[in-house]
């Protein structure tokens, strides 16, 4: 007898919309505004884990060539490539908004307003309350949701589950199977709502009876 499947875990994931809400309530005009934008906009353009943007450090960041160097699961590391919205957002925090170390061996990217190196939970509590401002029900704002929402968004986009899994960190492939398989669900969603042939103005034509 063979042993019954887990079943799959439900991955929850943001709207294209609800994600440009939750970039958009975030107020860009402070230092920790500012720091908080880029964070939001580096995991939802990477996947990248929550983990590993936290031990992120300055030299781990190629502005220039758009690419992060980062320690995935099980120490592997890997590159992960980032896009130019991303890349302007880091180039000024860096350059204007990243505070002063509160010690010369605190190299992390992203650090409190006293200089010190921001953590797992302080991230998850800032997405968490930036989705409350923006409205956002239904799905749970955390670095996790921006994880899975850039995977889906890059399926939807074209692109390959093989340059996805390594992006993702994943080992196997199966796991990145479910992103396509909630991307393709999402299609057929779309489509049952805005059918083609069930939004056009004509008559069925009748069947002609034999003569």
């Amino acid at each position: 007898m063979k042993i019954p499947k887990a079943p799959g875990k439900i991955i929850t994931t943001l709207t294209a919309e609800q994600l440009a809400r939750l970039i958009e309530v975030i107020d860009v005009s402070n230092p920790q505004g500012y720091r908080d934008y880029a964070i939001v906009l580096l995991l939802a353009d990477t996947g990248m884990r929550v983990s590993e943007l936290t031990h992120l450090k300055l030299e781990d960041v190629n502005l220039e060539r758009r690419i992060l160097k980062v320690w995935g699961k099980w120490a592997r590391e890997r590159v992960i490539p980032f896009g130019v919205r991303a890349q302007r957002a880091l180039l000024r925090y860096v350059k204007f908004h990243r505070p002063v170390p509160d010690n010369p061996r605190t190299a992390e990217l992203f650090l409190t307003y006293s200089g010190e190196a921001i953590k797992k939970r302080r991230i998850e509590a800032i997405i968490k309350s930036y989705g409350i401002k923006a409205g956002i029900k239904g799905v749970r704002c955390s670095p996790h949701t921006l994880r899975h929402t850039a995977a889906v968004m890059w399926i939807r986009n074209g692109g390959d589950v093989f340059t996805l899994q390594q992006i993702l960190g994943h080992s196997a492939l199966d796991i990145v199977r479910i992103y396509v398989n909630l991307a393709q669900s999402d299609i057929e969603t779309a489509h049952r709502k805005f059918p083609p042939a069930d939004n056009l103005d004509f008559k069925a034509p009748m069947a002609k009876r034999a003569k």
